[in-house]
């Protein structure tokens, strides 16, 4: 118990506060808090300044008391630590790499997708000597008979696709033989893509496979007919591409960001 008056401890034997000789049976209070000193600087500028100093002395004791104040009311705020908040800004970055990446993949096989072909006949096709002076690069045409090429090459995609292996074909047109390269994966009669000059490399072996069919050598096309980009599984595969991409680029930006956040704390 204490007394009201000093707060002093009273033992159950004393009548009256041996300090201020209030009474016992006077009403009595809790314990004062703990009493903070203020700072010499804060103690001396009364005495060098007055009574400004007295009201610079009391402006800097209740400036301090409502900073610690309000900052125990309000709920404090801290940042993720530097280390990780570094490994959320790397996360962060390689995400979007990843993203503008997939936006890529996706943009330039639907701008391929959206191209229209110009059908040409098997006629049309024997004709043509050259594939560069041909009125229009993005052909399509419907051949009646195949036989496979045993011969795989490596062609690069448009807009930026990347090489793929694209699986060689021979295609009838009237009384000659064309060298097909279609992506794998191809499965339908009807060829979409453009032309291009035959590399006299790869020409040999095709030739000697076409004698196995057909024993004039002189019955392949100088050219051949690209069906990579048209081919409705490549454009798929693309597409697989670019939803991979996205994914890694979510799976990466996400936690960056939760990481690099502030946290708040009561």
């Amino acid at each position: 118990m204490r007394c009201r008056d000093c707060h002093t401890q009273l033992m159950d034997t004393d009548a009256a506060c041996p300090s201020c000789h209030a009474s016992r049976a006077s009403p009595t209070s809790a314990a004062p808090g703990e009493f903070t000193q203020p700072s010499g600087l804060v103690k001396m500028l009364p005495v060098f300044g007055g009574a400004v100093g007295g009201a610079i002395a009391g402006a800097m004791m209740a400036g301090s008391g409502g900073t610690l104040h309000s900052a125990a009311a309000a709920p404090a705020t801290r940042r993720s630590s530097p280390v990780k908040w570094m490994f959320g800004l790397l996360l962060i970055l390689v995400g979007a790499l990843f993203l503008i990446i997939a936006l890529v993949i996706f943009y330039d096989t639907w701008k391929i997708a959206q191209w229209q072909p110009k059908e040409v006949t098997a006629a049309e096709l024997r004709q043509t000597t050259d594939p560069k002076s041909y009125p229009g690069p993005w052909l399509a045409y419907t051949f009646e008979a195949s036989k496979p090429a045993e011969l795989n090459v490596t062609r690069p995609r448009l807009n930026h696709g990347g090489d793929v292996e694209a699986r060689g074909l021979l295609v009838q047109v009237e009384d000659k033989w064309m060298f097909v390269s279609v992506a794998p994966g191809f499965e339908s009669n009807r060829l979409v893509g453009r032309l291009s000059p035959l590399d006299p490399a790869q020409s040999k072996p095709v030739i000697e496979r076409i004698r196995k069919i057909e024993p004039n050598p002189a019955a392949l096309l100088p050219y051949e007919f690209i069906a990579v980009d048209g081919c409705a599984s490549d454009q798929r595969q693309r597409y697989t591409g670019a939803a991979v991409c996205a994914f890694l680029g979510l799976l990466g930006l996400l936690p960056g960001l939760l990481l690099c956040r502030k946290r708040r704390t009561a």
